[in-house]
């Protein structure tokens, strides 16, 4: 499914990303320069949030579907510091190296990603950086039960050993690599308690939705699937 859970109303408004606040700490990990403009792609918690507005004076977050845009404005509140906009993630209206960090986490890991990552480079400063966290395949082949979950998601995860190679081959340079995947836990447990706390009738509402997050996070807590499903933290430069 679409890692971005805390899209739907009938949940609480500031799940966790994939990753918690560990893809952050990657970043700022290598000191990143204090600059203007900063863009995030996809729905984020709070935390994250607050702590990048100690390094940059314009925010944008970006989102690709109502409920999200519904969330993540109740979630920021009013901050003249932060833009939220309702945009298609490969086709944005920003200039040309408007931003001196992209941020995405856990957003990207999907069949779109080859056309979203050229807009990423298109608007990208010189020097700026790329902070990326990618839901990845552990083991290859993937067993059915993950596979039949990310296809019903519409997610397309990259091999973890092919990731790196991926991100090179599209121009960019790798500045740091991190494994989170045993962050997955956690975001998987409060997943699976997030939708035992959702009332009957709002889960009449989507009884699929619900039904494949609870199986997704069962599968990953009870099935097996920490043994197939990773997740990845990538620091970059565009390079061409």
């Amino acid at each position: 499914m679409n890692y971005e859970l805390q899209n739907k109303s009938t949940l609480p408004t500031n799940l966790p990303s994939p990753g918690g606040n560990s893809q952050l700490k990657h970043l700022l990990e290598h000191n990143i320069p204090k600059g203007s403009h900063a863009l995030i792609i996809g729905t984020i918690s709070n935390s994250i949030v607050k702590k990048m507005l100690e390094y940059f004076t314009d925010i944008n977050i970006i989102v690709d579907n109502s409920d999200s845009l519904l969330n993540t404005r109740m979630n920021q509140k009013e901050n003249d510091s932060i833009k939220i906009k309702l945009m298609d993630y490969a086709h944005t209206d920003f200039e040309v190296k408007h931003f001196d960090l992209i941020y995405s986490q856990g957003t990207i890991s999907v069949p779109e990603r080859k056309n979203i990552l050229k807009e990423v480079k298109r608007i990208l400063s010189d020097g700026g950086l790329l902070s990326v966290g990618e839901i990845v395949s552990l083991k290859e082949p993937v067993g059915g039960f993950v596979r039949d979950i990310w296809e019903r998601g519409g997610l397309e995860p990259i091999a973890a050993t092919r990731l790196k190679q991926y991100y090179e081959g599209r121009g960019f340079e790798i500045i740091s690599e991190k494994d989170l995947s045993d962050t997955l836990s956690d975001f998987y447990e409060k997943i699976r308690f997030a939708v035992s706390k959702v009332g009957k009738n709002e889960k009449e509402q989507d009884k699929k939705y619900f039904s494949q997050m609870k199986h997704e996070s069962h599968a990953y807590l009870k099935l097996g699937g920490d043994k197939f499903i990773g997740f990845k933290s990538l620091i970059m430069r565009k390079s061409n």
